[in-house]
């Protein structure tokens, strides 16, 4: 009797904490122990919107530590677009050179060659709660909500936590092509696909998208995007490595969720789906169970010399003794590539 750990792919109602990031300088709006709906707004930011570089010694024919002197606002200043902010008056008054404001800004500095900093003034952002739940800490820079979530565990993912709305682009066989990827997909988190090609990815990054959960994606594709540093969106894949249909499982789960807030943690493996109904019946699942390994499960094994790391249990012949000389337990695994294994049972996981 072998026994192995069994992870569930899809954990339906069960507690979370939701950690939701300040996207920048903000004040809560909530307190400690307060309830909260997924609708309500938790804190109010600023964000910085960036700068704008305005050649003003240039512009007017002055020396570089002489722009001060014809500026029509102190550093520091607001100034909105359209306003006068720096002024020359040619020989005699007879004439003037302007230079105008292209945006709303804040007067930031005068660098070393005479140019004006201008940086924008910061947007209003409200941060929503996005689930119900209660508030259970409030620190710089965060909120963390005790909530009721259903979590999808991946086979592998890279990339930052994100969040986005829950967006269908493909079938669970289909392959996600960089037709598939449409302006709408800026902010969303994309699901769906048996393979993800890389032109997708590589637009899905240009347009905005902020993460992508698929069944299957090249393993020189994922191991590319898991070696550099982060390129601005996260990836999940549920199934394995190369053309993976995705699991009806979890295809069909998401669509039930189109539209719905979600996030995406690459570190952890999971796509988090918060529970927005009111009252919710909570299942107090443990995240890691165990039970025996039979022929005909799913598993996942721990290491990468099987190159595809999930498979199906053909036998369990018992003790045998590996290459390295240890007498254990084994299983027969087979791939989807048609190669089987026999690999220690202690390097499994059950799948469910």
């Amino acid at each position: 009797m072998l026994i192995c750990p069994l992870r569930r792919r899809i954990e339906e109602k069960s507690r979370f904490l939701l950690t939701r990031v300040f996207p920048g300088k903000g004040t809560a709006a909530v307190k400690v122990g307060q309830s909260v709906s997924a609708t309500d707004v938790i804190a109010h930011c600023e964000v910085s919107a960036g700068q704008r570089l305005i050649k003003v010694a240039h512009s007017l024919g002055i020396p570089s530590d002489q722009v001060g002197a014809y500026l029509t606002r102190k550093i520091g200043d607001r100034i909105y677009q359209g306003e006068v902010l720096a002024r020359r008056k040619s020989f005699f008054g007879l004439g003037r050179t302007e230079i105008k404001a292209p945006v709303d800004g804040v007067v930031s500095e005068i660098d070393d060659r005479g140019d004006i900093i201008l940086k924008f003034l910061p947007t209003r952002v409200r941060l929503i709660a996005t689930a119900n739940g209660e508030i259970t800490e409030i620190s710089t820079g965060k909120i963390v909500i005790k909530a009721v979530v259903t979590k999808i565990r991946g086979f592998v993912a890279q990339g930052a936590d994100r969040e986005g709305m829950i967006l269908m682009v493909a079938g669970p066989k289909d392959f996600i092509l960089p037709s598939s990827i449409k302006p709408e997909v800026a902010g969303r988190i994309l699901v769906g696909g048996a393979l993800l090609e890389r032109g997708a990815l590589e637009k899905a990054v240009t347009i905005g998208a902020k993460g992508v959960v698929t069944g299957g994606v090249h393993y020189r594709d994922f191991e590319g995007l898991s070696s550099g540093g982060d390129i601005g969106i996260s990836l999940m894949v549920t199934e394995g490595f190369g053309i993976s249909p995705m699991g009806e499982d979890i295809w069909n789960f998401c669509k039930k969720m189109e539209g719905r807030s979600s996030f995406i943690h690459g570190g952890e493996r999971q796509l988090i789906v918060p529970e927005i109904e009111k009252t919710v019946d909570v299942k107090e699942v443990s995240e890691v169970t165990w039970r025996n390994l039979q022929v005909g499960d799913k598993v996942r094994f721990f290491q990468g010399e099987a190159g595809n790391l999930l498979g199906v249990v053909e036998g369990l012949p018992g003790e045998q003794i590996l290459n390295s000389g240890v007498l254990t337990e084994v299983a027969q695994i087979s791939f989807k590539e048609g190669e089987q294994l026999t690999l220690p049972a202690a390097n499994l996981e059950i799948i469910e």
